[in-house]
């Protein structure tokens, strides 16, 4: 007999693992809240859940679901989640950057955590990521998979210890980038284009909590791969492969953190490192020099929560050294000089409101309550939201580079849309986004705007 999945195109293979994937944790999750909604006799024990369930709350560092086993009784816990998103394009796209996340038309995405604690002081924690990103147009397609683990030791509330690979305490997605946790169907462009997003780096952590109010995190990572620099994107592929050993150089890294104010959460963060790992570039037929560029970028965002109200407001600035060495590098390196911006900002505000308790006010109080697999009245949410972004990757350019070809992004962006929780670990996403970019694409074009739909969950 024929087996039909390996006659499928690695899209299709991709594509049916994701469901089998989705539907198996689904099935899991949910069979473990219906288990704890049926009625049963006091005198009866009732059986230990597959998956425990989650308490949303989060650790140091992590999102919701990565935290559960430290608001755990047990020993082991699993837990994860995954997203399905989909991009038209409503007008022309710049796909000269060569970077396909920055032009895909589909992304696939499924993530599990693994912990285990052996003892109170110490977790054992693993993560296998996946995601398949795809450009029907151009058809290309890219497979990244890769697994994260660290020894988290737990010495004292105000002082403890991580070891690994784990989240870049920089800004508010690289901590929050579970799909319930923010509103668009993809992140936002600053915390992808200045802010790289989803780094997951090798080092070692030290954080706690000076007051309860007050949370801190110290780290020193792996230096980034500057010949791996993208104009367009910044610092953002130099954090590729994160087991690339590179100990040539450093990221220094810290966090601040207060919730001292009601419903509100202010942070504080950056990192600094050397880019360039001291390597030697040839300068003229027989010169050569070091190159060595000093950069720090810096974010700060102020979020509110209160009733059905989100407010948020994030900014971001950085400065780097020694450009026109980073360019040298990778034209040497990669084959074509990459120009990244002397300095760098971008900033949003956003705004989200749940219309639903509104909606339900207006219903019969004799409607139907729904509590089943993907459905759960009490929980179900229906927030609309909007984000104003403003950035330059270029905001100053060295004067040696001027005349170079770049990669620039100098936009604004608008995004509308809404997101239907059907139940608390379970959205649907849709969204408009009006895009003008300053820059025009190398044809002389400016791209369109962007229709997004997406769905996500966690358990």
């Amino acid at each position: 007999m024929m087996n039909h999945f390996t006659t499928l195109k690695p899209f299709g293979q991709f594509l049916v693992s994701l469901l089998f994937l989705v539907g198996m944790s689904t099935q899991i999750v949910f069979a473990q809240n219906e288990l704890a909604a049926e009625d049963v006799d006091s005198t009866i024990v009732k059986p230990r859940r597959v998956i425990e369930e989650l308490t949303y709350e989060t650790a140091s560092g992590l999102p919701m679901a990565a935290s559960k086993i430290y608001f755990s009784d047990r020993k082991f816990t699993a837990s994860g989640f995954g997203e399905v998103n989909y991009i038209n394009y409503r007008g022309p796209k710049d796909v000269s950057s060569g970077d396909l996340e920055l032009y895909m038309t589909n992304l696939y995405r499924f993530v599990s955590y693994l912990a285990y604690k052996p003892t109170p002081w110490l977790i054992l924690y693993g993560e296998v990521f996946g995601e398949l990103l795809q450009d029907r147009q151009t058809s290309a397609l890219e497979v990244e998979y890769f697994l994260e683990f660290f020894a988290d030791f737990l010495i004292d509330p105000r002082f403890n210890v991580r070891v690994g690979t784990h989240q870049v305490q920089l800004g508010y997605l690289n901590n929050h980038d579970e799909p319930i946790m923010f509103y668009s169907v993809n992140r936002p462009e600053v915390e992808r284009l200045i802010i790289p997003s989803q780094w997951i780096d090798l080092g070692v952590m030290t954080y706690g909590n000076i007051t309860s109010d007050l949370s801190w995190t110290f780290s020193v990572y792996q230096g980034l791969d500057a010949s791996n620099y993208n104009g367009g994107t910044w610092i953002r592929r130099g954090r590729d492969e994160e087991l690339r050993f590179n100990a040539q150089s450093i990221v220094l890294n810290s966090m601040w953190t207060y919730s001292g104010i009601k419903d509100t959460k202010i942070s504080a963060s950056g990192i600094w490192t050397e880019g360039g790992n001291n390597e030697t570039i040839q300068i003229g037929d027989s010169q050569t020099r070091i190159v060595s560029a000093n950069t720090w970028l810096t974010s700060a965002y102020v979020r509110h929560e209160a009733k059905n109200w989100t407010l948020m407001a994030l900014g971001s600035y950085g400065n780097m050294q020694d450009t026109e060495g980073i360019f040298a590098l990778t034209d040497q390196l990669g084959g074509e000089g990459q120009v990244l911006g002397s300095e760098v900002y971008g900033y949003y505000l956003e705004a989200g409101y749940d219309i639903l308790p509104f909606l339900r006010s207006k219903r019969s109080s004799n409607s139907a309550s729904w509590n089943n697999y993907l459905f759960r009245s009490k929980e179900m949410k229906l927030p609309i939201f909007a984000r104003f972004e403003q950035l330059n990757t270029h905001l100053s350019v060295a004067d040696v580079l001027q005349d170079e070809n770049r990669f620039q992004r100098d936009m604004t962006t608008l995004t509308v849309g809404a997101n239907f929780n059907t139940r608390k670990n379970f959205v649907f996403k849709a969204n408009y986004q009006f895009r003008w970019n300053e820059q025009p694409m190398p044809n002389g074009e400016f791209e369109g705007d962007r229709v997004e739909l997406g769905l996500g969950f966690i358990f």
